[in-house]
């Protein structure tokens, strides 16, 4: 069994590594080209985490917490966008608050990252009623 969970680690190893060496096939500006093969590596790398921890530990590697979207929901009617941009604005004013009123915090640098996500998505989402509104003009 042990032997089995190290020749599959194994094998995701390098079929990560293989993967990897092929990001510099890309443009260096090509982000969007690079996204799929980026995903397929950290999909390998998750499952490369849960055969070790499985080979360290015996047990089954619990689930993680699903990450944040990162970007803003398409395909939104104009009710809904503002809906969420609200939604997005609201957060945003509570993340500059605690970086406002705590700066030196340990999590100061998560409430930073978190906070230019919502920002980005904000943007997104005012592209979108722009867009939304001048396609209905």
């Amino acid at each position: 069994m042990k032997e089995q969970l190290m020749l599959e680690a194994e094998g995701l190893h390098h079929e990560a590594a293989l993967l990897s060496n092929k990001l510099a096939d890309f443009a260096d500006n090509d982000v969007e080209g690079r996204r799929p093969l980026v995903e397929q590596i950290l999909a390998i790398r998750e499952a490369w985490k849960d055969v070790r921890y499985e080979l360290q530990t015996g047990q089954k590697r619990r689930e993680e917490k699903e990450a944040k979207p990162s970007t803003a929901s398409q395909g939104l009617h104009p009710a809904e966008a503002k809906l969420e941009l609200q939604k997005t604005r609201v957060n945003i004013s509570k993340y500059e608050k605690k970086l406002r009123e705590q700066p030196d915090h340990a999590k100061a640098n998560i409430w930073q990252s978190e906070l230019a996500r919502l920002m980005a998505i904000k943007e997104e989402y005012e592209d979108e009623l722009r867009t939304q509104t001048y396609e209905a003009q």
